[in-house]
């Protein structure tokens, strides 16, 4: 008898402390979640600009990626003609690739589609993507941002 009371109170203390260790486990990740949440839109400040030599030497038509200024630039005749976008999908925030044997902009993430000017194609995104204005400054620097420049 006393055997079994001894492998009953070990069984017991390894189901304890098994239940701390799971609880510890659902507690960090929790935590975890939750603080991925509140600071998801605290982006670093991205730099929106770019030299004008090099918006000169982009094709025409085609979408061409700016990493560090993290945007999409689609080439018109002149700069006013030009399109400007975020380089977020509107529907969850992942960076979506261009497609070129498609000729659209595909977000890897939940398979959203846009055209070549951001307009939805196929959802889930319900929002075109984030437009962005571009304006020359007097330093041969192109401004790219959110707001149209005076």
């Amino acid at each position: 008898m006393p055997h079994e009371s001894m492998e009953s109170n070990s069984k017991r203390s390894f189901l304890k402390y098994l239940m701390v260790f799971v609880s510890g486990l659902i507690g960090v990740f929790s935590s975890w979640g939750i603080a991925r949440f509140v600071f998801s839109g605290t982006r670093q400040k991205v730099d929106r600009t770019i030299p004008t030599e090099l918006f000169k030497s982009i094709s025409s038509g085609k979408p061409y990626f700016i990493p560090h200024a993290e945007v999409w630039i689609v080439k018109g005749s002149n700069l006013s003609n030009s399109i400007a976008l975020d380089d977020r999908c509107t529907h969850l925030g992942c960076r979506y690739k261009w497609n070129d044997s498609k000729g659209i902009f595909e977000c890897p993430c939940h398979g959203s589609e846009f055209d070549i000017q951001g307009h939805v194609l196929r959802g889930p995104a319900s929002r075109p993507l984030k437009s962005l204005f571009l304006a020359e400054t007097s330093e041969q620097i192109l401004r790219i941002s959110d707001h149209p420049h005076n």
